[in-house]
């Protein structure tokens, strides 16, 4: 039987797309929400030339992540690192990303998105900021990218991990934070459960990817950040540890990598 929310402590959605499309209709309301239920939301926008910062709801207990997703790595020059550096000065931007590589569905070429992640790894090293990582199928070329740099950033967080039950470690030997969305609630999600029990819980973070990968009891929805305590039940069912204990250092991570309050 599934825990009674109000018993545990609320999460935090340390990723979510609250600027797709799919929230145009109710976006403020799904953002007031969700805060009424969760202690606290990273937001990504991972395509700035479409956002603006004047349209960002400011509150203390919302950051904002901004960077071009693999997908609009041709987009990544001079110019639109301009672009980004006029979201930097906006005290709720805590991150650039998702930035990174995909193998599977980016049809930009692999040196074009590999040119666009170090460009926008050294904008984050230029600007002070952790940088959180989308990647799909390339995560030999992550690693090889991040050992490059992983000592001149606050952190790393690589989002929705996904990969290799062998490259955990190592991603974890670079001080990676490494994140699960809703997907590991799947059944046949079994390899990326291992990946979780291999990743200490200093180093854990729990997301949505809202608008996608709802979990398991509530799949085929359109995903939202509250659905994130399903996320977090799965972790401590893998951890064996308590939903409480998975929350505490979930938003302890989060909120020291994103600089929530």
């Amino acid at each position: 039987m599934r825990i009674e929310e109000e018993m545990l402590p609320r999460p935090i959605d340390s990723h979510c797309h609250l600027f797709d499309e799919k929230f145009n209709e109710d976006r403020n309301e799904i953002i007031h929400t969700s805060l009424e239920k969760l202690d606290g939301l990273v937001i990504i926008i991972e395509e700035p030339f479409n956002v603006s910062s004047s349209v960002f709801i400011k509150h203390p207990k919302i950051r904002y992540a901004v960077g071009f997703h693999p997908y609009y790595s041709e987009q990544v020059n001079f110019e639109s690192l301009k672009i980004l550096e006029t979201f930097i000065n906006d005290d709720s931007i805590c991150a650039i990303g998702e930035i990174g590589l995909d193998y599977y569905h980016c049809k930009v070429p692999k040196d074009i998105q590999k040119k666009a992640f170090i460009q926008q790894i050294e904008f984050a090293q230029y600007c002070g900021l952790p940088i959180v990582i989308h990647c799909r199928d390339a995560e030999k070329d992550t690693y090889a990218i991040i050992r490059e740099y992983y000592k001149f950033l606050p952190a790393i967080v690589l989002h929705c991990y996904g990969g290799d039950v062998k490259r955990v470690e190592p991603f974890l030997e670079l001080n990676c934070y490494i994140s699960f969305a809703g997907n590991v609630t799947y059944p046949k999600a079994v390899d990326l459960r291992t990946s979780a029990e291999k990743v200490p819980l200093e180093f854990l973070l729990i997301e949505t990817d809202a608008p996608y990968l709802a979990p398991q009891p509530v799949r085929g929805k359109r995903c939202i950040p509250e659905y994130v305590l399903f996320t977090a039940e799965k972790m401590a069912e893998i951890k064996k540890v308590d939903v409480a204990e998975i929350i505490h250092w979930t938003n302890y991570n989060t909120k020291k990598v994103f600089s929530l309050e």
